[in-house]
């Protein structure tokens, strides 16, 4: 899988557990038929000492937009990425999308994927 070359920034945070929510748009280029892919994206996240810098994290979000992959694996690279940034835990990241004449959601689970 390709790496992102961007990652969010962690910035001090609460040290206590508290769970912020955002939701963003989200595009990619599908990897099966010549097409965009817009969407949504909300992840959640628990500090442990840091938070997501948002303005960073919008710049992150905003790399796969030429990105050719599934909505499966982008939601999995997010959550794979989230769980990455230092004093922080990712609780959920789920994408919806229309396409294909139909609304399509991924989440994750508490545990990533195997790599």
């Amino acid at each position: 899988m390709r790496e992102a070359t961007i990652l969010p920034a962690a910035v001090p945070g609460p040290p206590e557990d508290v769970t912020l929510t955002a939701t963003a748009p989200l595009r990619h280029l599908c990897p099966f038929v010549e097409e965009v892919d817009d969407g949504a994206v909300t992840i959640a996240w628990s500090t442990c000492g840091n938070t997501i810098e948002l303005h960073s994290l919008a710049e992150y979000l905003k790399q796969f937009a030429d990105w050719r992959i599934s909505h499966e694996a982008l939601t999995d690279q997010i959550k794979h990425d989230i769980d990455g940034v230092p004093g922080i835990y990712a609780t959920s990241v789920s994408t919806a999308w229309k396409t294909a004449g139909m609304d399509v959601a991924c989440s994750t689970s508490r545990t990533p994927a195997a790599r």
